[in-house]
């Protein structure tokens, strides 16, 4: 088995029994004088098949502490309470699966059921890929389960066509040796406050990217707005006084060298960075911890050390964590709809969202969500910041708008055009694919 690709699992007690059969059947025929079986190995897996069996195949993009968990404890598991289905894994990079989905659903293969970042679904329901499932009925009573945030980001035009599996937020994860430099025993509380203090000391922030998944909770942090709050409007918000004043505090920390050019362009190992005292702050997600753990596990008390976690910073009536996470979505072209709904419930449920909990993935099950494991130092921070996070606009032109943001936001920041012009640009434009 590979952590990467197809995984394969077959029984050991069936597989002998299949061998054992296809020997009994090719011995009898030789003794017949023929020289071939009467029925081939695929027949004889075919004959021994329980008809009530079904195989369900399943995209995501986990990572490897992440697929290991799934893997070897989730799927186990849902198959120990449900005999009759198996479950194969498929492993895809998340930078192509939005594509060879679109690929081989349109052509009528692929999976049955896709771990789909929440971001996405809006198009694929458009796209007519997925099917909707409220039309089952346990899906009022699983639906009460989830965190009703999540729940949303899978409705398109009145439908649910998927159950939220797991969300994440970001948290900010500083330099313990430069905020002791800095005099400083707890984090910035407010982004206006983080501001001024990398501007007094000269330390640098670890911003990833200029993109929306990077720089929106600095931007929104700082009082912008990219629409308004049922995501129909972009003028007015976008390119509003307080939007301008967050984009121009960005370009002033650009201009300062406070944003690291080295961290953005990925030169800077941000994750060690902030450990080494190279950084001020780090934003990242739940992950964080769980895989330096995994990887690095002799030395965890040392990267607890190192670093202090805290809620992300944001102005006062403002927003500052993104919403990101996945959801689980029904294959219009599946031919296996009943044993996949089967897996998608039962992956809403407790057992399976406490398992995956401990990977750092925010459970959306409610009740699983105050495990033990939410009372964590390096969980606990995030499940704060779910309060004061904002989710990317769940539209159907979400694409087009996240290719254009990055694009604009990269120009503004670096200079090469001016940001209230720009604004009001990209303003008019994403208020276009809004509508």
């Amino acid at each position: 088995m590979t952590k990467r690709g197809k995984r394969e699992r077959i029984k050991h007690g069936k597989l002998s029994i299949v061998i054992a059969l296809g020997f009994v059947i090719s011995f009898a025929a030789t003794s017949c004088g023929s020289s071939e079986s009467i029925i081939g190995n695929s027949e004889v897996a075919k004959v021994m098949e329980p008809s009530s069996n079904e195989e369900i195949t399943v995209w995501h993009t986990y990572s490897d502490v992440e697929s290991w968990t799934f893997e070897q404890e989730v799927i186990p598991a849902f198959e120990k309470e449900h005999p009759e289905i198996r479950v194969v894994s498929v492993r895809r990079p998340y930078e192509n699966i939005k594509g060879a989905l679109i690929s081989e659903t349109t052509s009528g293969s692929g999976p049955d059921v896709v771990r789909l970042d929440m971001a996405w679904l809006a198009e694929f329901a458009k796209l007519g890929l997925v099917d909707p499932i409220d039309g089952y009925p346990e899906f009022p009573r699983i639906g009460k389960m989830l965190q009703k945030t999540a729940l949303e980001t899978n409705r398109y035009e009145g439908r649910y066509y998927g159950l939220p599996l797991n969300m994440n937020t970001k948290a900010a994860i500083y330099s313990r040796e430069l905020l002791n430099q800095a005099g400083l025993a707890q984090p910035p509380a407010t982004m206006d406050e983080l501001v001024a203090l990398s501007e007094r000391t000269g330390y640098q922030l670890g911003v990833n990217g200029i993109n929306t998944w990077s720089i929106l909770p600095y931007f929104s942090g700082l009082g912008g707005k990219l629409t308004n709050d049922d995501y129909t409007k972009s003028i007015g918000y976008l390119d509003g006084a307080a939007s301008i004043r967050a984009v121009q505090t960005l370009k002033r920390l650009m201009d300062k060298g406070l944003i690291s050019e080295d961290a953005l362009s990925g030169k800077m190992d941000r994750w060690l960075a902030v450990q080494d005292g190279k950084l001020l702050m780090i934003d990242e997600g739940p992950w964080y911890y769980s895989i330096l753990s995994h990887v690095d596990g002799d030395n965890n008390a040392k990267l607890l050390e190192n670093t202090v976690i805290a809620p992300f910073p944001y102005n006062n009536g403002q927003k500052g964590a993104i919403i990101g996470g996945e959801n689980l979505v029904l294959m219009k072209s599946s031919r296996h709809k009943q044993a996949a709904w089967t897996f998608m419930k039962w992956m809403a449920g407790v057992p399976a969202q406490q398992l995956m909990f401990k990977t750092g993935l925010l459970p959306t099950n409610v009740e699983a969500s105050k495990s033990k494991e939410s009372l964590s130092p390096t969980i606990r921070p995030y499940v704060e910041s779910l309060d004061a996070s904002f989710l990317r606009p769940p539209v159907t032109n979400w694409a087009k708008i996240d290719k254009e943001f990055n694009e604009s936001f990269e120009r503004m920041l670096h200079g090469r055009v001016p940001v209230e012009l720009e604004l009001h640009k990209l303003a008019a434009q994403i208020e276009e694919w809004l509508n």
